[in-house]
């Protein structure tokens, strides 16, 4: 029961806050070219953060209070910045994790390069303070970043990073155990901002897959035992070697059962 009162709490804020939000984002510096080449605010992803964040005040302040999630405000709060600034400012001549690392071997740091050593930092940061074991600060760490990038490469179609944080969501939420209040939070603010995404009205932007990539990646650590963590880290291992030689919209336009699942709420595309 207190898990569907945080889902409502963040949908309803994520409602209120993300038509102000989108207001202000309405500038051209905001804006630029979707996949259709149709000029829409790139950085919409921003809204989660006062979301979350006043989400977690009002919890704590009625008896909700959750001692991991200070850590993960700060968290959320560093990668979406990295994130806007990639959004605005990023050189998309260098793509990849693979291009990025090369360019800081050349001594050249990119918008991604910064992404990446920041979310690298970011989840050691958690690790450190949810783990008690080298090895699971290891496992943690891998974990936390690679579900951070994993959801930035979904970002390229309308609600592709969306859906997938609630197919994964819903499947932490079956398996895992222990209290799900931060997956909760983002849960609600997700399927508030989802219908603007698929629409296309709005882009979620590195600004918000990787605060949703970070909150799964967390959702791990806190929800499952070593054995299925490491599962979760060869996985997700196994996704960025594909991801570095395939394009990952073409594999999933390929798949007439995944290509049906990302055009779901997208209409007429």
């Amino acid at each position: 029961m207190a898990s569907l009162f945080f889902f409502t709490i963040s949908l309803l804020l994520m409602t209120i806050i993300q038509k102000f939000i989108f207001q202000i984002l309405d500038k051209d510096v905001c804006l630029k070219p979707n996949y259709k080449k149709i000029l829409i605010p790139v950085c919409g992803g921003i809204a989660f953060v006062p979301t979350i964040f006043f989400s977690s005040m009002i919890l704590t302040l009625i008896g909700f209070y959750d001692s991991k999630m200070p850590i993960y405000l700060l968290s959320i709060i560093l990668m979406s910045y990295v994130g806007l600034i990639d959004d605005l400012l990023g050189d998309r001549s260098v793509t990849g994790l693979k291009g990025h690392i090369k360019s800081l071997l050349h001594l050249k740091l990119t918008t991604g390069g910064l992404k990446a050593i920041t979310g690298l930092i970011v989840s050691l940061y958690i690790s450190i303070n949810l783990s008690n074991r080298i090895i699971d600060i290891l496992v943690n760490t891998i974990v936390i970043s690679l579900f951070t990038n994993f959801l930035n490469l979904l970002d390229l179609r309308p609600g592709r990073a969306c859906k997938v944080f609630l197919f994964f969501s819903i499947l932490f939420l079956i398996a895992g155990s222990g209290g799900p209040q931060l997956l909760m939070i983002v849960l609600g603010s997700v399927m508030a901002f989802l219908p603007l995404d698929l629409k296309g009205k709005i882009m979620l932007g590195d600004t918000g897959s990787n605060i949703l990539g970070l909150t799964l990646g967390i959702s791990s650590v806190l929800l499952f035992n070593f054995n299925v963590r490491l599962i979760i880290m060869i996985f997700l291992i196994l996704v960025h070697f594909v991801t570095e030689k395939y394009s990952l919209t073409k594999i999933i336009e390929g798949n007439r059962f995944l290509n049906f699942l990302d055009m779901i709420g997208r209409g007429r595309d």
